[in-house]
């Protein structure tokens, strides 16, 4: 009852993941040399894999902005040398 009373109010949900025995001690094991918990551990890890992809994707974006801007710019270069002349 406590459990479900605290979902409720702390919108949380549950996952369930199936893994080896072993990665299941690795695991046990990185979570205690930081002194969290491995639900703590998997939370945190799981975050900040998100937060990198994130950056990855943004970079690539603006890779790809840069790439098409500067293509844009060189096939107009003569008309971009006269709007920076006036």
């Amino acid at each position: 009852m406590k459990q479900q009373k605290r979902s409720q109010e702390g919108k949380l949900v549950r996952l369930t993941i199936d893994f080896p025995a072993e990665q299941h001690a690795y695991l046990k094991m990185l979570a205690a040399k930081k002194g969290i918990s491995m639900r703590e551990y998997v939370i945190e890890s799981l975050c900040k894999n998100a937060e990198i992809e994130e950056v990855k994707r943004t970079n690539l974006s603006e890779n790809k902005f840069k790439k098409i801007l500067k293509s844009v710019a060189d096939e107009n270069d003569d008309v971009l040398r006269k709007l920076a002349d006036k």
